[in-house]
This record gives C-alpha cells, sequence and structure tokens, in this order.
C-alpha cells in the first residue's frame, strides 16, 4: 500500500516538478494537490500526462486530517517563502487537537525551517519567523550531509538551490580541516531563469534572459547563512564568505565556481583523496577528479556533479547541478524517501537530459 501524499503549492515550477517525479515513485501516492484558488493544474503543467484535479488548501487540510486518522501521510510545502510556517502551524494545531500530529511527514522546500536559529532567520529574511516554536521539529534536508538525522526526523527543511551547491562545493576539504579561515571562501555561481519562480518578472522575460548574463545580491545573498550554519561545526567557521550569484541564459540549473583558500601544504593528491572519499557511496554526487562538469549532463536529474584543481594554495572546485531537482524537488524527495524508509534512490531520476535545447 502507498503513502498518500498531500502537495500545497502545486501550480508553481517546484510543484510541478514534484508532482512529475511522483508519476513514477513506488511507494508515494498523490491524495491532493492544493492551490490557492483550485485553479487548474493541466493549464499549469501540460507537460504532465495526467495532471491532478486541484484543490483549495481547505479541502487539501481536510484531507491531511483525515488521512493522519488512519496512519501515516505525507506533506509537502511548494510554496513561498514566509508562507510555509504560517500553514504548518495552523495545521499542526489542529492535528496536535486531534492526537495524530506525530502521524505526518513534512517536507518544506521553501526556506522557512532551515535556519535554526530564530534571529538568523530574521537577519536572513527581513521578517520575524511565523513559527519559532516548530524550528526545533525540522531537520536540515540535505541528505549528503544530514543522511541520519534525515532517516529519524518526521519534518524536513530541504536546502536551497545555490546552498545545496555552495556546500557540497565546501564540505568535504572544511569537514577535513584543510581550510585557512583566515582567507575568504570566495564563490561564484550561474542560475538559470526557473530560479526566479514561475510568475513572469522583467528579469525573466525571455527576451531580457537570452543572450544575457549578469550579477545581483552583490552584498550578499541570503543562500549564504546556510553554509555558514553548516560551516559552524568545522575549523572554517570564523571564515569570510564572499558569494555572488548570477542569472544565466537558461532555464535549468545552476553552476558554480568556489576558490577555496588552503592550509600549508595540502596539495591537489591530499584535496582530490578528501573529495572522492567523502562522496565516494553517495548516490547523487558524480566526483570527476580534475575533470570539469557541465550542465547538460546533470540538467534533469537530481545528480549533482563537481571537479577541482588546486593552484598554489587556493582550491578551485566546479560543480554543476539542476537548480529544481537536486536544488529543489528532487532533494525533498530524497528526504521523504529518507523519513519514510523507501530506498533513497525512489522515483529520482539520475541520467541528465543531454541535449537541452
Amino acid at each position: 500500500m502507498k503513502t498518500p501524499l498531500v502537495l500545497f503549492g502545486a501550480s508553481g515550477l517546484l510543484g510541478g516538478e514534484l508532482l512529475r517525479l511522483l508519476d513514477a515513485h513506488p511507494g508515494l501516492e498523490l491524495a491532493a494537490a492544493a492551490t490557492r484558488d483550485g485553479g487548474s493544474l493541466s493549464a499549469a503543467h501540460p507537460h504532465l500526462a495526467v495532471a491532478p484535479v486541484a484543490v483549495t488548501f481547505d479541502v487539501a487540510n481536510e484531507r491531511v486530517l483525515e488521512l493522519a486518522s488512519s496512519g501515516t501521510v505525507a506533506v509537502a510545502y511548494a510554496l513561498p517563502h514566509g508562507e510555509s510556517a504560517r500553514h504548518w502551524l495552523a495545521l499542526r494545531t489542529r492535528l496536535r487537537e486531534r492526537g495524530v500530529d506525530a502521524n505526518v511527514v513534512v517536507v518544506d522546500l521553501a526556506a522557512d525551517y532551515r535556519l535554526r536559529d530564530p534571529d538568523e532567520h530574521h537577519a536572513t529574511y527581513g521578517e520575524a519567523h511565523a513559527d519559532p516554536e516548530g524550528l526545533h521539529e525540522f531537520v536540515y534536508g540535505l541528505p549528503e550531509l544530514q543522511r541520519v538525522a534525515i532517516r529519524g526526523a518526521r519534518r524536513a527543511a530541504a536546502a536551497g538551490c545555490f546552498a545545496t551547491a555552495m556546500q557540497l562545493a565546501v564540505w568535504p576539504i572544511a569537514a577535513a580541516g584543510l581550510i585557512d579561515a583566515s582567507r575568504p571562501l570566495v564563490l561564484s555561481g550561474i542560475t538559470g531563469s526557473s530560479g526566479s519562480g514561475a510568475k513572469p518578472a522583467p528579469n525573466t522575460h525571455h527576451p531580457h534572459r537570452a543572450g544575457n548574463l549578469w550579477a545581483y545580491a552583490l552584498k550578499g545573498h541570503r543562500h549564504e547563512a546556510e553554509l555558514r550554519q553548516t560551516l559552524s561545526t568545522t575549523t572554517a567557521r570564523s571564515a569570510a564568505i564572499a558569494f555572488v550569484p548570477h542569472s544565466g541564459p537558461f532555464v535549468r540549473g545552476i553552476h558554480l565556481t568556489a576558490f577555496l583558500p588552503l592550509r600549508a601544504g595540502v596539495d591537489e593528491a591530499k584535496a582530490t583523496t578528501t573529495y572522492a572519499t567523502c562522496y565516494a557511496n553517495e548516490p547523487f554526487v558524480e566526483f570527476l577528479g580534475d575533470g570539469a562538469p557541465d550542465l547538460r549532463r546533470v540538467v534533469g536529474s537530481n545528480r549533482a556533479s563537481l571537479g577541482l584543481a588546486v593552484r598554489g594554495a587556493t582550491l578551485t572546485v566546479c560543480l554543476t547541478l539542476d537548480n529544481i531537482v537536486k536544488g529543489g524537488s528532487g532533494q525533498a524527495l530524497q528526504c521523504l524517501n529518507l523519513m519514510l524508509g523507501f530506498d533513497e534512490a525512489a522515483g529520482l531520476p539520475r541520467c541528465g537530459l543531454g541535449v537541452t535545447g
């Protein structure tokens, strides 16, 4: 018998991607797909072979309560930042009144529960956290770093797209204590237009985006906070972070380049061994050694691909991933698989699309 899943925020790009992935999942079954107005999902996602009938949030809430009364139900939030916490707080209150909140497994694709410290959340997102009590329930949803914690949890906050790329690029060398924390970590990333969401805007309009490239958030990007949180457990915790994101002329994908300062005596052989060992058994991280990844090999898949080189005292790591799969809905599904006891790779594509346009 499959586990039912209720999706809130089904009309957006991440919601549509999660619906696509669920179609091939052996253990999850869509029970309801909710939009604010119950609008047509066939119109929002014509790429789906059979688009589900959308329901309103109120109908989906009642469906969660009904399903939780008789067993386990999964809830996925693909809502704009700030809305997941408000919605989950209200729904959790009703579930607790019935004594069935433990039956609900939750994954949030937004930023609402990623940062453990509510003050850090306020500083990063510019508003007080709507559910500070609920923060302790959520584990950080980056399986390569938090697999054991996710497997034992009932709530996960899927890592952000740029944050996933940055952490996968930096973590192995930082965890090994090989970074010179007196020098800054310098990172540059390029993302596709899907990172801006489904709602049209001047910076995602095709005539403006195609054949164009520009930097933004020059004074700091919010996903840096997730990297700082992860590095807080390493000897690199005091290192300054300088990250500059760019908008690229493509739809899917992130290409990240990280320039990481090395401690004296760390050469390319040591760095290569460190990354190869760290990712040797990871189903969705492909280490290329001194090879250079590109977007075409990973777009459409849940894989991240990375390679490295050392010049003097600087390690350069290049990494690519699909921002709406491994950096979004695929990551959320990977977390659900772990929390629900499924094969971690269930329903997740390993192969890229190859020719993407």
